[in-house]
């Protein structure tokens, strides 16, 4: 029992080496070190070394089944040049093969020189002797060296650039030898002999550009019409040479150009807005300002109704919304179209921050607004200075805020824009430092709508009096404190929110002293002391009767308001006079704007006088009158028109 077990625990060693005595051909590629194993050496002995090429098989050749030679193995037939070894080992000798030796099976035998010491006149002397016993491997095959290759460029190819591949490796990559390229389930064919000869039927087929001097890089032009299409998707790619395949690489064929995800985002956030734009309009809802002016759909958006100004906080929430909208959707893209992941993405964890800020910063503002009131109305038409001033006056914590937020956005869609589709994963996360800084930035905004007092906003504007030379100012509109009455008086009547009693007047920009004005209204808020109502009445005001112009009311905080008066100005287009008509003379017809009845005319002269008896007139509509016409008053004359209107407001035109 015992020389059994003995027996059974000595069999697997020895067919080990049976088989690696069996093992008699060696793989190598060119440039390979080879060591054999004979014995009997001396360090003296002088090898020889032949390497025989082998065409056919050999009669009875120690192989093991994993290593059988074909009939032809050789890529070429003639022998090597004998290699000369010195300073062997007892047991061995090692050569180097030379880098461009041919692939194939070679036949390995050596010679050696022997060494004998002993000789008549003390000089070494050598014997040759042939029989070299080698027992390890006695046949060679060289393989083809495998291409090196390190890289490859581009990663991805997509649809509307060029499909050219460039493989990366050492200087020993020539750039003027021949390659191919192979995918892993189909070698392309060439193209044709010259770079310029078309793809066959259209088919896919790949052209090797030489260029000698760029060692270390193979470049391959992939031709016909229907390559993204054939290889879609991620493919590995290889480099052959002489049949040698290199180590294969990675490379994503999209069939989608590189700015597709980009062109969605743009393409559907416009079709967003104009959505909204058709929801908005439909069932004719009002986007015109109280202002009058013409407005577009931004405009309406962001428009405060009460002041008629740009809301900041209006505006920061929809465009961090569209930023947010714009990131999403290139995101999406990104992966279902160009990465081919078919799946509804998750929200990113970059989105979640910036809707957090921009509806939080919305709401809180208009809730300040409701409790404190609006901030001053400033220009009469809507600028983009609205969004860093309270009723004309800069505040610094809206700068910063609109700063940050334009940095913001800005830096969120540069990276999304400037990432790679292909290896998108995530939208760009806020980092927490710049979350502080936004969460600051808007904290001091808001701080800053509920310290400062509300400002001047004039909703309704109408001219409650003019008082000509000659006649008394009504007792209701005499200024208080000594202010002597100049007429012509001009007096407003001013309907809104937080107006100043103690308020400064300026008029088309210009600041009036306090003896050209003064004000005198409703009972002033015992809390604010403001009024909703004020009169102001303006001295020596010939020049504001006629035409249209802005007045000014400014709080004691430098908040300010616009308003145009009169807000329906009576003008004048045209004065019709009919030619070569005879005595007596017929009645003009003046052509104009808000025209009203109860109108008269007054008819000046070449010298600036008074025409008396000519002052009557026909009201026909609000945009035709007839008036009497003075003789001599003929296109071309220095006579000049001029209608007054029930409340003293004038309009006049030369003819």
């Amino acid at each position: 029992m015992r020389a059994l077990c003995l027996v059974l625990m000595l069999i697997p060693t020895v067919v080990v080496l049976t088989e690696g005595q069996a093992k008699q051909v060696l793989n190598i590629f060119p440039g390979d070190t080879v060591q054999v194993a004979v014995t009997g050496l001396n360090a003296t002995d002088t090898i020889t070394v032949n390497l025989k090429a082998v065409s056919e098989q050999p009669a009875n050749p120690p192989v093991s089944p994993d290593s059988q030679l074909p009939a032809t193995t050789n890529l070429c037939s003639s022998d090597v040049e004998p290699i000369s070894v010195e300073g062997p080992s007892k047991n061995g000798f090692s050569f180097g093969i030379q880098p461009d030796i041919c692939a194939g099976l070679y036949k390995l035998t050596a010679s050696r020189q022997l060494t004998n010491n002993a000789s008549a006149n003390g000089q070494i002397t050598e014997t040759p002797d042939n029989n070299v016993n080698i027992s390890s491997a006695q046949y060679l095959r060289v393989k083809e060296k495998l291409p090196v290759v390190t890289g490859i460029s581009p990663k991805a190819l997509f649809r509307d650039e060029r499909a050219v591949l460039v493989f990366l490796g050492p200087s020993s990559l020539k750039a003027d030898a021949d390659y191919s390229v192979r995918f892993a389930d189909l070698a392309l064919p060439k193209c044709g002999k010259e770079s310029t000869d078309p793809p066959q039927n259209g088919e896919s087929c790949f052209q090797q550009e030489k260029r000698a001097s760029d060692d270390g890089q193979i470049e391959f032009s992939l031709k016909g019409g229907r390559v993204q299409k054939e290889f879609s998707g991620k493919q590995s790619v290889s480099l052959v040479h002489s049949g040698a395949e290199s180590s294969a690489q990675e490379v994503n064929f999209v069939d989608a150009s590189r700015s597709t995800p980009r062109n969605y985002a743009l393409g559907i956030t416009a079709a967003l807005v104009i959505l909204i734009y058709l929801l908005l309009s439909a069932g004719h809802k009002v986007l015109q300002p109280k202002s009058g002016r013409e407005a577009f759909l931004l405009t309406a958006l962001v428009l405060d109704e009460e002041t008629q100004t740009y809301s900041l906080s209006k505006c920061q929430f929809y465009a961090r919304t569209l930023a947010a909208i714009l990131g999403y959707v290139f995101f999406a893209v990104a992966r279902s179209v160009v990465q081919g992941n078919a799946t509804f993405p998750d929200i990113p964890g970059g989105l979640p921050a910036i809707l957090l800020f921009s509806a939080g910063t919305s709401v809180v503002a208009t809730g300040i607004t409701s409790s404190k009131g609006s901030k001053g109305a400033g220009q009469v038409h809507p600028t983009l200075a609205d969004f860093l001033t309270n009723g004309g006056v800069v505040a610094p914590e809206r700068l910063q805020f609109v700063v940050w937020t334009v940095v913001g956005i800005f830096t969120f869609l540069t990276i999304v824009f400037k990432s790679d589709p292909l290896t998108l994963s995530d939208l760009p996360n806020i980092p927490s430092g710049f979350l502080q800084l936004m969460g600051i930035s808007s904290a001091g905004y808001l701080a800053g709508k509920l310290v400062r007092k509300p400002g001047p906003v004039v909703k309704i504007l109408s001219v409650a009096n003019v008082t000509p030379v000659g006649v008394n100012l009504p007792n209701q509109y005499l200024p208080e404190g000594g202010t002597a009455v100049r007429p012509p008086v001009l007096t407003l009547n001013l309907k809104g929110e937080n107006l100043d009693p103690k308020a400064n007047i300026r008029v088309d920009g210009q600041p009036l002293r306090g003896d050209m004005f003064w004000i005198k209204g409703g009972t002033p808020d015992p809390k604010s002391g403001f009024c909703s109502e004020l009169n102001v009445s303006l001295n020596d005001a010939a020049a504001y009767v006629e035409g249209t112009h802005t007045l000014t009311v400014v709080n004691n905080d430098a908040q300010a308001a616009d308003v145009i008066f009169p807000i329906d100005a009576m003008t004048i287009d045209s004065v019709q006079v009919p030619a070569g008509a005879p005595a007596p003379q017929p009645d003009v017809v003046v052509i104009g704007k808000n025209f009203v009845t109860g109108t008269t005319a007054e008819w000046r002269d070449d010298t600036g006088g008074v025409v008396p008896n000519f002052n009557a007139v026909s009201f026909q509509s609000a945009t035709s009158l007839a008036v009497d016409r003075p003789p001599g008053a003929q296109p071309g004359s220095s006579f000049t028109i001029t209608l007054i209107s029930p409340v003293q407001l004038k309009a006049s035109k030369k003819l």
